[in-house]
């Protein structure tokens, strides 16, 4: 009874001081997200004219983000003051680079092709997603109005489609790896990318898995991290706005939001109290420098991954102006929303291969969007709208 009384006593003489931190750290926010005023596009459009490649990180499963992207395009379609040689785009397989170059070069736009690309994305169900279609034909659109050739520059590896579709395959090189190269073809020639995956794909950041046999870590280097070590001034990583990435899209959450908020929400609260006012800013002597990633991104390390006998990666002081240069807010977290499904992507043949990958659990259109409801159920309601009695 004592001990539990002494540990009431500790919760309650601290508490004024967790609230004096947040509150510090709100104020510390706001002051610098109202002196900002540089508009998203522009911010972007600075950063192309200054970067051979911008990487564009942004949260699967989130509409908004896709919906920038090909606003973005858009926007600048008839600016002569820069050309964009390549949008670098992760779902997409470099097998249909051919397909995507006819696509780009279409004088119409051709959206059975745009569908077979998303087809070969690096998921069981590919990328059936409206907003992706819209994003191709936004790019598509660039190139018409700029009158010089964009590529859509895809990017996974063949294996990773063989491998889906039960086929034979030769590992290569992790997808990531193979992104780098293929990217910085584009530095050393002297042009000019964005590259736009997820963020855990740009951000300048380390994956490691556990090797129990070994006792080590298998390390891999995300393709903004590799980028950025062999081109430190020619690669700017940029993150959209948004929650923690997946624990929506993976794992339904409970949270007021919808998309649980980075960093406990203060930096949402910091825009909301300015107004929301869509802004770009760069990470650099911003309070976001000093974040700690785990503190951002709400995980715990364990002393395994902070050994360092065991090869692993991480560091408990690793701090958000290690992982990314900038940041796009355009809309808050609690506005965001679901792509919409096009069901146009599943016709008889890639049903075929859906249910293949799966083992025969998928057959139909409807065995299709249960599929999805059941590994992201985020999506469930959109799903809902295409599954018939």
């Amino acid at each position: 009874m004592l001990r539990q009384i002494l540990i009431i006593a500790l919760v309650l003489t601290f508490q004024p001081l967790f609230a004096q931190s947040n509150h510090d750290k709100l104020t510390e926010y706001t002051n610098f997200v109202k002196v900002q005023q540089t508009a998203p596009f522009d911010y972007l459009t600075q950063k192309v004219k200054l970067y051979h490649v911008v990487t564009l990180g942004e949260d699967h499963w989130v509409r908004d983000h896709m919906e920038f992207l090909s606003d973005y395009l858009r926007h600048i379609a008839a600016d002569t003051t820069f050309h964009l040689d390549a949008l670098a785009w992760e779902s997409g397989n470099s097998i249909d680079q051919g397909i995507a170059d006819s696509l780009m070069r279409s004088a119409t736009f051709r959206e059975d092709l745009a569908l077979q690309i998303l087809r070969d994305a690096p998921d069981t169900y590919g990328w059936p997603y409206a907003e992706a279609v819209d994003a191709l034909r936004s790019l598509w659109e660039y190139n018409r109005k700029q009158q010089k050739f964009t590529r859509l520059l895809l990017l996974d590896p063949p294996y990773m489609l063989q491998m889906l579709d039960g086929e034979k395959y030769e590992y290569t090189l992790s997808r990531d790896q193979s992104t780098a190269n293929k990217i910085a073809t584009y530095i050393y020639t002297g042009k000019r990318v964005i590259y736009y995956a997820g963020s855990s794909h740009t951000q300048k950041q380390f994956h490691a898995q556990y090797v129990e046999k070994s006792k080590m870590y298998a390390v891999q280097a995300t393709a903004g991290k590799i980028l950025a070590t062999l081109y430190p001034h020619q690669v700017f990583s940029i993150k959209l706005w948004g929650g923690l990435m997946g624990n929506n899209g993976y794992i339904p959450a409970n949270d007021d939001y919808h998309w649980e908020r980075c960093g406990d929400g203060i930096a949402d609260e910091a825009l909301r109290t300015c107004g929301n006012k869509p802004i770009g800013f760069d990470v650099v002597d911003s309070p976001f420098a000093s974040e700690k990633v785990s503190d951002f991104f709400h995980f715990d390390y364990t002393d395994r991954m902070l050994s360092n006998a065991n090869g692993s990666p991480y560091y408990a002081d690793e701090t958000m102006d290690n992982r990314i240069d900038g940041i796009i807010f355009f809309r808050p977290v609690d506005e965001f929303t679901v792509p919409h499904i096009e069901p146009k992507i599943f016709n008889d043949d890639f049903i075929k291969r859906v249910s293949k990958r799966t083992k025969g659990k998928v057959n139909t259109l409807n065995d299709v969007l249960n599929y999805i409801k059941q590994h992201h159920p985020t999506l469930a309601n959109e799903c809902d709208k295409y599954i018939t009695e």
